[in-house]
């Protein structure tokens, strides 16, 4: 009760960084990581977690010595985040933008799986920088999930990668729309 209260305070404070008053359903977690062969998966990279509903999917499929870094901006859901998963993440306080900074400074070149929690409401510079990022990890063999609200509006933000629909969750808060590469 304390997340959804602290997400609906996010999104009061910042309704366009925090586009939901809700965080997504389990059928969004299960559906972003939906056919993933956690098998071949080592590195996962989670950009803008909030309050770790995609990240508690992610570790109930994982190895157990598979590395999960989340970088979340917001403190609020650090502070979530570090309670909730403790010892078993990398939790950075930083921009998405320096993702390949960020692996850098853990000793990691490549990831696996990238899933993102982050909104399309940013300034363009810094979203294209997100996805250069991300489109560097994807040409090294990562796949790449994300969720919309709105397809029509983000198709066109990630326009140089391959992006494919993967799934619709219209049980979630609102119904949401799953997208990734491979």
């Amino acid at each position: 009760m304390r997340n959804q209260a602290q997400f609906f305070l996010n999104f009061i404070k910042n309704p366009i960084r925090n586009a939901s008053i809700l965080p997504s359903s389990k059928a969004a977690s299960e559906a972003i990581i939906n056919d993933i062969d956690f098998e071949n998966v080592s590195t996962i990279l989670e950009l803008g977690p909030g309050t770790g509903c995609f990240t508690e999917q992610i570790l109930k499929q994982s190895k157990p010595n598979t590395k999960v870094i989340l970088i979340e901006i917001e403190e609020s859901y650090q502070e979530i985040l570090h309670s909730k998963f403790q010892d078993q993440i990398i939790l950075v306080n930083d921009n998405a933008k320096d993702l390949n900074k960020i692996l850098k400074s853990n000793g990691i070149d490549k990831v696996d799986l990238i899933v993102s929690g982050l909104p399309f409401a940013m300034p363009k510079g810094v979203f294209n920088d997100i996805v250069e990022a991300i489109k560097s990890q994807t040409n090294k063999g990562a796949i790449f999930r994300f969720f919309t609200y709105m397809p029509f509006i983000m198709k066109p933000y990630y326009k140089k990668l391959p992006i494919k629909k993967h799934s619709f969750i219209l049980s979630n808060t609102p119904p949401l729309w799953v997208y990734g590469v491979n």
